[in-house]
């Protein structure tokens, strides 16, 4: 949420041509449709911000952000998926929607400090092409 709707070059290069752009060409609503979607992020990332004056610390969001995905890549281990299982399941999908997007150069990040860091975890990268790969064939 942070890295897409608040950091405002990310939210200019990417949110923009994903989101707000489809939805209308109406320039009040497009400027309406942008400000809820900021507004909405900010209060879910408000909702688990441990201070008092809901401020977001996003230096301790992207720490916490890190801490989330090295405990997902040592889960993955040297497995193709997560839990050993034979085919990806449910919590696989979950964890390719944020890294692909992550992942994702094509999509104009301006500054994308967890892609980076989830690039450096190299089972997680695995993991991504495999799906990409296997069920987005045209997008591998």
């Amino acid at each position: 949420l942070y890295t897409l709707y608040l950091i405002p070059s990310n939210f200019a290069t990417v949110a923009h041509p994903l989101y707000i752009f489809p939805s209308s060409s109406n320039t009040f609503v497009t400027m309406t449709t942008a400000h809820q979607l900021r507004a909405a992020a900010e209060a879910e990332l408000q909702k688990h911000s441990p201070s008092a004056s809901k401020i977001i610390d996003a230096e301790a969001l992207c720490q916490e952000a890190e801490e989330a995905f090295k405990a997902l890549s040592t889960l993955l281990g040297e497995h193709e998926w997560f839990f050993g299982v034979e085919k990806p399941g449910m919590f696989d999908a979950g964890v390719f929607a944020y890294t692909h997007l992550l992942l994702d150069e094509t999509l104009g990040w301006r500054e994308n400090r967890m892609g980076v860091f989830v690039g450096s975890l190299e089972n997680l990268v695995r993991h991504r092409e495999r799906i990409l790969r296997e069920y987005f064939p045209g997008e591998a």
